[in-house]
């Protein structure tokens, strides 16, 4: 079983648009058979109409599961987190300071958080951004919302590059509530440092298609010289055990 926790899909504002049925192919084509989407940058800028979207797909597809996406600038955004999750039945909120251009603990984030926080929902955090969302700006956040369970990506490491690694282990070591997907991870000692640091049920799949090529993210795990039973964890297990946490 690989259940996919990083999925980006629908018509972009970029010239990565990505569509269902491309996702399903590529999903089969690497023996994928769960992934959780949120929405892409929406041509519109309308997160609220993306994440509706994302709602519609998921009560279409039982092999996908949605997190909706919010820009903490917007003044709605707050009303956005609860529709996401109440209104469209949405599994967590998704957030991007790279490409909404906040810091992941200036003001207008700790407001979105708590809105998150109040949902009792996860949050998922495109981290490892210079300024916006290194390691340590993760962690600041993160310890203000201590029962707020987030995914972090590329393993929390500066620009997927290494750099800040040393930071993204202090991140697993002084926090509970911090899940790392290791999306850009591209050295095995790396993951295998994480795990030890983590904890085997803080690591999870996350290939950041269509940012990141899927095979190639699935192949970094194989890799490693964990055990089995840990590769399980971090292709499906831990996942899923997140889902059910939420119900």
């Amino acid at each position: 079983m690989i259940f996919d926790a990083n999925v980006f899909i629908g018509d972009s504002l970029y010239r990565n648009s990505f569509t269902v049925d491309k996702l399903k192919a590529v999903m089969e084509t690497n023996g994928v058979e769960k992934a959780l989407v949120r929405p892409l940058k929406p041509v519109d800028f309308n997160f609220d109409r993306a994440n509706y979207r994302i709602g519609e797909l998921q009560a279409k597809n039982r092999d996908l599961f949605g997190f909706g996406r919010v820009n903490p600038w917007e003044k709605e955004a707050a009303l956005q987190v609860r529709r996401a999750i109440r209104d469209y039945g949405l599994k967590g909120i998704h957030l991007h300071p790279w490409e909404e251009n906040f810091r992941i603990n200036s003001e207008v984030a700790v407001e979105i958080m708590t809105a998150i926080a109040e949902e009792k929902a996860p949050v998922y955090i495109s981290a490892g951004y210079p300024v916006v969302s290194d390691p340590l700006k993760v962690l600041d956040l993160m310890k203000q919302f201590p029962d707020v369970t987030a995914i972090v990506t590329h393993g929390c490491q500066q620009d997927m590059s290494g750099l800040s690694f040393d930071e993204a282990l202090i991140v697993a070591e002084e926090t509970k509530n911090v899940v790392f997907d290791i999306s850009g991870v591209y050295r095995r000692d790396f993951i295998e440092l994480l795990v030890e640091r983590a904890g085997e049920d803080r690591v999870v799949l996350g290939s950041c298609t269509p940012y990141m090529d899927m095979h190639l993210e699935i192949a970094r795990i194989q890799a490693t010289l964990l055990p089995q039973e840990i590769k399980e964890r971090i292709l499906h297990v831990n996942l899923e055990r997140i889902l059910k946490m939420i119900g």
